[in-house]
């Protein structure tokens, strides 16, 4: 027998994963995941209309959330200044060789990435859920509360952001 929980991680993990990954880092990814599936199982009983807009939109505010915290982490710490020239930090791990085609596709998409992260929320937002999560239009529309027709003005001006961003960096 299949819970809510098993049905709603198996039809959507992936496209809810895809969706964090962009918008937190690597790192943060999968307790960020967790937290959505665990809030969406927490409030099955809230569950109105589409299954996926509602498990998008619980998604947007976890991560928002998690910025949140991190950012009063980072209040917190920066108030708590260390003395110059102490660095508690581990190194960071070294990294196997990686094939140089998988190197470029990599650098490619950091890149784009920090360019998408220079959008304005909405934008960032509309990018993910279209590019990564393949939802449509109107399931996009429903989850941010805007029209079909804003939607795509919406879409067409960031992808017009992101386009003039990449080729500036191009021709730098």
């Amino acid at each position: 027998m299949d819970t809510f929980g098993e049905r709603l991680i198996g039809d959507y993990f992936e496209r809810v994963r895809c969706f964090a990954r962009l918008r937190v880092r690597a790192q943060d990814c999968e307790d960020v995941v967790s937290d959505i599936f665990l809030r969406a199982i927490e409030r099955q009983d809230q569950l109105r209309g589409d299954v996926g807009a509602w498990l998008f939109a619980i998604a947007r505010s976890r991560i928002a959330d998690h910025y949140r915290k991190r950012d009063l982490v980072m209040r917190t710490q920066s108030s708590l200044s260390t003395p110059e020239g102490v660095n508690d930090a581990p190194a960071p791990p070294r990294q196997a060789p990686v094939p140089l085609e998988k190197m470029e596709q990599a650098e490619f998409q950091e890149r784009l990435r920090t360019k998408i992260d220079l959008l304005p929320e909405l934008e960032r937002d509309v990018i993910a859920f279209k590019f990564t999560d393949g939802l449509s239009n109107t399931e996009i529309a429903q989850v941010l509360g805007i029209t079909p027709n804003h939607l795509g003005v919406v879409l067409h001006r960031a992808l017009q952001k992101l386009r003039s961003a990449m080729l500036e960096e191009v021709s730098a």
